[in-house]
């Protein structure tokens, strides 16, 4: 029987049901214990453990499938050979154990045992007990283990500092201490090239010295230069803050000829682009007439074709109605044998007589004649692609070039990749022009707007029903998607003609790689005891194993958040709030003594109950304790019922001390729910929320939250660390969202918004040169921006679209003229003047702005001073009279 592939690459799942031989080398298999799963073990979450068991054997174990490891209440025997195991039981008595002695007892090493297990990494792991691939060693332990030992681990379990970077609007931005933006940085601020011909050995010192020396000067500390060896060549991918230095350095080392050539690379975050065009033109066809003696055959035969019946060289072909003939001979009894005709259209321009009488299966509709005509153009594929290569490249420069395999289609396709957006949309001109070597036959083209997201194969699988679904609609809708697994992440990626389409496409994909933060009524689910890997982390991903869902968690933003279908939403949500409500009380133990347990036995039990309320104290007649699963007030209350304290005394004890936390500066009103600033300022939570939300709004310079405490004369400006300890994550995130939306307003001069609605992405204003500016698409809804004046205005210059706009215009230019509205000279925002001096702060920007002449400036001072000494006023001079 013949050797099953896939068994000796480790991958087949059909067992002993295969139907080719399974040959194990036994003499190379590695003695090696069951693989656990990746999932962490539940054993230690019990509260009240039976006895452990060690005679029987646990069943799962055997299987290579317990997840217990040594909580389990079972017998796990040793799989090792009795000689290892007491070598090693001798060793460990010594205390020289070690992982590499263990295996030294080993047979010759299987040429398997280095290569990664694909499977380990799934959800489950590795279901084989003696799987002969690598399983890399991994702290799970540290996930199954005991709580305390997981605290130990101080690098594993400590919050992650969080360094205040987000990615918001297609941007990314860091803020400073104060919530200010501190750096934003935005994909096409940068460039990247692939230096290819670098010699073997080259460092990325030397790499510097030679882009110096072609003329470039640049921050090392913002370039980044990647260096790949391979047997065959050394090359280098170099990274600068420049949006113009990957084609300028293609640019100059092909000028001075030098043995180094660059290719530029794009760059996008979101992996999205219109760089690609899909060129096609219909292959080489010809017509054929078929002549029969009988109508009725002909109208067969020509209605077999059309309904695909009949296919000549697997291609549908179209007929004509059979047309009758004037018979040979004297007058009307002349007869004509071949007196009926249809005409085949589209035809392949390969097929002969024979092809044709071969589509012709049944020989009663065999033909009496066959005239074949000729095809429309005679040269093969191959030589039509190098014309129309030769057409593309004077859009510019390919990346890539590829002629699709032939095909059963009527369509010869092509595929191209340009360097530059602004080439490929140009090379679209070529859509529908004629071409000669194709006998005018046109070509078709067509832009091809690409996305791809990158995700963890686990979210994919989680959520695979929902994109199998989607898939199907976006079939219909002519779009193509492909998964392209790699490991432990998954490439996802749809591309199509449709813009709206594909942006419909992507916005699915955004939603199935963001996930949904866990909420109950608004608020994040987080508790402190999940930011590290202790025993509430292990319930939640057992949580997670049990509904076959992804539950990510971000410390950082003190955030869980859900993949997997919208219906285990809720029951996720239930099953973490009740999880967390458990493993967040705490629990106080109180041993008794003889007299105390048999008061307790005789209804003092109930009087504790009474006291605490039901579900907190619980006797445990076996152990003689009481647990008091609470707070410490909880626990002091039911030591003063045990020693007969009076109510009033246990009331105080549970009500605790009350403690003056003073009045709010924000509503006035004694602090509810009170948080503390660090200058001893109280607020009440609500309004201190309000305060941060509203800083970007009420910040008359930079973002800042400001202690409004001491009638808001307190100089303490709150850092986003003492925020984030108050506040909770939604509100958090909303402020730093607020700091940066405000940040944008204020600078329209350097960043605009995208003007498509419900877009929210940014790009960076440029100057138009020679009346164009720099083509520009914006990578969330793929719409081509004027990134100078800010519009949609395709081929035009701004200066000729704005020539033909001009007059729709003028006569809203008469009107705001005499309604006294006029545009922000900074952002464009219209402003009306009502009454009031000639100092206007325009509302999106807060530019302060001279109304009479429109000047701009950064405070209200300086516009004061301006208007008094160059119009000889602020504007009030009429108001004079009513001073007389």
């Amino acid at each position: 029987m013949t050797l099953c592939k896939y068994f000796q690459q480790g991958s087949c799942r059909n067992g002993e049901a295969c139907t080719w031989r399974h040959e194990r080398d036994t003499n190379t298999l590695r003695y090696a214990e069951p693989v656990a799963s990746c999932l962490p073990a539940i054993g230690g979450l019990c509260i009240n453990r039976q006895a452990r068991s060690n005679t029987i054997v646990c069943k799962y174990f055997v299987q290579g499938k317990c997840t217990k490891g040594n909580e389990c209440d079972y017998l796990h025997p040793s799989t090792r050979p009795p000689s290892q195991q007491a070598q090693e039981d001798a060793l460990s008595r010594n205390g020289s154990v070690s992982r590499q002695h263990t295996n030294s007892f080993q047979g010759p090493q299987d040429s398997r045992a280095g290569i990664p297990c694909r499977y380990l990494s799934l959800p489950g792991g590795c279901q084989k007990s003696l799987c002969p691939f690598l399983h890399a060693e991994k702290n799970y332990e540290a996930e199954r283990g005991d709580a305390r030992d997981v605290e130990a681990d101080e690098d594993d379990d400590q919050e992650h500092e969080d360094d205040f970077t987000r990615s918001l609007a297609g941007a990314s931005i860091h803020f400073n201490g104060s919530g200010e933006v501190d750096k934003l940085t935005l994909p096409a601020d940068y460039s990247r090239a692939c230096v290819t011909g670098i010699a073997a050995g080259t460092t990325n010192e030397q790499i510097v010295d030679i882009l110096r020396g072609l003329g470039f000067e640049f921050d090392v500390h913002s370039t980044h230069i990647l260096l790949h060896t391979t047997l065959s060549e050394t090359k280098a991918t170099v990274k600068v803050k420049d949006p113009h230095f990957a084609k300028e350095l293609a640019t100059r080392l092909k000028n001075q000829h030098s043995t180094l050539s660059a290719m530029p690379i794009p760059i996008d975050t979101r992996q999205a682009s219109c760089r690609k065009v899909y060129i096609s033109w219909h292959k080489a066809t010809k017509s054929v007439w078929l002549n029969f003696g009988n109508g009725n055959i002909a109208y067969r035969v020509a209605e077999k074709f059309n309904k695909s019946e009949y296919k000549c060289l697997g291609q549908s072909v179209k007929s004509s109605i059979a047309n009758q003939s004037k018979g040979r001979g004297r007058g009307a009894l002349g007869y004509n044998p071949v007196a009926w005709t249809i005409t085949l259209s589209d035809v392949p321009g390969c097929a002969t007589q024979e092809d044709v009488k071969a589509a012709i299966a049944s020989s009663h509709d065999t033909p009496r004649h066959i005239e074949m005509g000729p095809a429309s153009y005679s040269v093969s594929d191959a030589e039509v692609s190098v014309e129309v290569r030769k057409l593309l490249e004077k859009h510019g420069q390919l990346e890539s070039f590829r002629l699709a395999p032939a095909s059963g289609g009527k369509r010869v396709k092509v595929s191209a990749w340009f360097g530059e957006e602004a080439d490929a949309r140009s090379a679209c001109s070529l859509n529908n022009q004629s071409l000669d070597i194709l006998g005018k036959g046109k070509l078709t083209v067509a832009l091809v707007q690409s996305a791809k997201v990158k995700v963890r194969t686990t979210i994919y699988l989680a959520w695979k029903k929902r994109i199998d679904e989607e898939a199907k609609t976006w079939r219909q809708e002519h779009l193509t998607f492909h998964v392209y697994p790699n490991g432990s992440h998954s490439t996802l990626k749809v591309e199509g003609s449709s813009t709206k389409d594909v942006v419909r496409a992507l916005k699915i994909l955004n939603e199935i790689s963001e996930g949904v933060v866990l909420t109950d009524g608004g608020t994040s689910v987080w508790s402190s005891i999940l930011g590290s890997n202790g025993v509430a982390y292990g319930r939640l991903k057992v949580i997670e194993k049990e509904l076959q869902v992804v539950i990510d968690r971000s410390r950082s933003k003190r955030q869980l958040r859900f993949y997997g279908p919208p219906e285990k939403y809720q029951q996720a949500l239930h099953l973490i709030s009740t999880m967390l409500e458990e493993e967040c009380r705490p629990t106080y133990e109180i041993k008794l003594d003889p007299d105390h347990f048999a008061w307790m036995m005789k209804g003092g039990s109930k009087s504790i109950e009474r006291a605490l309320g039901t579900d907190v104290a619980v006797l445990d007649v076996v152990s003689k304790k009481m647990a008091i699963r609470g707070t410490q007030q909880q626990y002091d209350a039911a030591l003063a019922v045990m020693e007969g304290r009076t109510e009033n005394e246990i009331r105080k004890i549970l009500d605790g001390p009350f403690v003056l936390e003073g009045d709010c500066p924000i509503c006035f009103c004694e602090a509810d729910a009170h948080i503390q600033a660090s200058c001893k300022h109280t607020y009440c939570l609500e309004c201190f929320e309000g305060a941060c939300q509203a800083a970007a709004s009420t910040s008359k310079g930079e973002f800042q939250v400001k202690c409004q405490g001491a009638d808001g004369t307190c100089p303490t400006i709150l850092s986003l660390k003492e925020l984030k300890t108050h506040l909770s994550s939604s509100v958090f995130e909303t402020v730093l969202k607020s700091s940066f939306e405000e940040y944008i307003r204020r600078r329209p001069e350097t960043f605009r918004c995208c003007p498509t609605p419900d877009c929210g992405y940014i790009y960076r204003c440029t100057i138009a040169s020679d009346g164009k500016s720099p083509p520009y698409t914006c990578r969330n809804c793929f719409e081509p921006i004027c990134t100078s004046c800010h519009e949609r205005h395709g081929d035009y210059s701004c200066a000729e679209y704005k020539d033909i706009k001009s007059g729709g215009y003028e006569a809203l230019r008469r009107l705001k003229s005499e309604l006294n509205i006029k545009d922000c000279p900074k952002c464009t925002t219209p402003m009306e003047k009502t009454e009031g001096c000639n100092h206007m702060t325009c509302v999106a920007c807060k530019a302060d702005i001279c109304w009479v002449c429109m000047s701009v400036f950064e405070e209200r001072e300086p516009c004061y001073a301006h208007m008094r000494e160059v119009h000889g006023g602020i504007g009030l001079d009429h108001l004079r009279r009513f001073v007389d």
